[in-house]
């Protein structure tokens, strides 16, 4: 009797952790959490205002003008965001784009300005004569995209785990 009390407690056990796993097995890839889940699937108009407050504020620190918001440009940096070619086994500029400059981030809108702020450093250690066919550049290119003193125009689109700027 203790020998089939034993065995049934096994066979439980056995059975609820075939039950458990099936069904976390059974949801597939939806069981797991993806790390780009939450992001925004487009730019929102907080968002907007947030990505052209933000980057003026850092053009203003590097005595660029102010930049304005396109919805050309936003309308082709959400198109690129949505097509998979754009972030699929890693982040990949719009070789079709050459109007200007492309900023790619895989943080959300929100988050995407500071990151790029972030290579101020880079940018004045590389400065005054900043050569964008150094291969230094992409440690401090996204920076430089957003104070050029030239560019006068951006718009920026999110899909999930991508956004993009563009900077005319």
């Amino acid at each position: 009797m203790r020998s089939t009390s034993r065995t049934r407690r096994r066979t439980v056990a056995i059975a609820a952790t075939l039950m458990v796993g099936g069904l976390v097995w059974g949801a597939g890839p939806t069981a797991f959490a993806d790390v780009s889940a939450g992001l925004p699937a487009e730019v929102s108009p907080a968002d907007q205002a947030a990505l052209l407050g933000d980057t003026n504020a850092i053009r203003q620190k590097e005595g660029a003008p102010p930049i304005s918001w396109d919805e050309g440009l936003a309308s082709g940096s959400q198109s690129w965001a949505d097509n998979p070619g754009s972030h699929a086994g890693g982040l990949k500029h719009d070789l079709g784009f050459n109007d200007g400059a492309e900023n790619m981030s895989s943080a959300g809108p929100s988050q995407s300005v500071s990151q790029w702020a972030g290579e101020k450093a880079a940018y004045d250690a590389a400065g005054p004569n900043w050569n964008t066919d150094d291969p230094s550049y992409r440690y401090w290119g996204h920076y430089w995209n957003m104070v050029q003193k030239n560019y006068t125009r951006m718009g920026c689109g999110a899909a999930d785990g991508v956004t993009v700027c563009r900077y005319a």
